[in-house]
């Protein structure tokens, strides 16, 4: 069994999408319900069935990158260490043998989130530099450097659809172009498994 965690529901839908579009088969998503929850469900992973059983060949994880990628990818390092005793020594690299282990850490160089990676997959549509020029408004007028990825990626959808389409809404229903060369880390890390 090869197995991706992820941090939430938004996540999972695009990870499948990818899964789904990339023809990739036999992996299966799981979320361990966001950041602050993230130690304490893996470390509860090894004494779960499929993991005395060893039916699970490969663990991916992805995480957020949000503010510091290194600190994002410290914390995985740190809890697989912990949970499993297996050393991680590059971002995306598998390590262990019975069980093979990695982690990827989403966003847009050194911080973001996978909305962010969304963002650069529609970067060159009809409108985008409308979306750049509006929070460039707002920076200015509201005092503010920079909005989350979340909010940007809402914006967006808000501009193309539906008012509420979350990354995982527009996922599910064909809003992203999972071609896009931005997901092109993130595919190449599921193909891995």
């Amino acid at each position: 069994m090869k197995l991706v965690l992820c941090e939430g529901e938004d996540d999972q839908a695009v990870i499948e999408g990818l899964i789904k579009s990339g023809s990739v088969s036999g992996i299966t998503v799981e979320q361990y319900k966001g950041t602050p929850k993230f130690r304490e469900f893996l470390l509860a992973l090894p004494q779960r069935g499929e993991f005395t059983r060893r039916e699970v060949t490969s663990l991916g994880i992805q995480m957020d990158a949000d503010t510091d990628r290194a600190a994002a990818w410290q914390r995985v390092k740190d809890c697989v260490k912990e949970a499993f005793g297996v050393e991680l020594l590059r971002e995306g690299k598998f390590a262990g043998s019975r069980l093979r282990i990695a982690g990827f850490i989403t966003g847009v160089g050194d911080r973001g989130c996978l909305e962010d990676v969304c963002l650069e997959a529609v970067r060159d549509f009809p409108g985008f530099v409308c979306l750049d020029q509006y929070f460039q408004c707002l920076c200015r007028e509201t005092g503010k450097t920079s909005f989350h990825g979340k909010a940007r990626f809402r914006a967006w959808m808000a501009s193309q659809s539906d008012f509420d389409l979350r990354v995982g809404k527009a996922a599910k229903e064909g809003h992203l172009p999972w071609n896009s060369p931005a997901f092109d880390g993130l595919r190449n890390f599921l193909r891995t498994l």
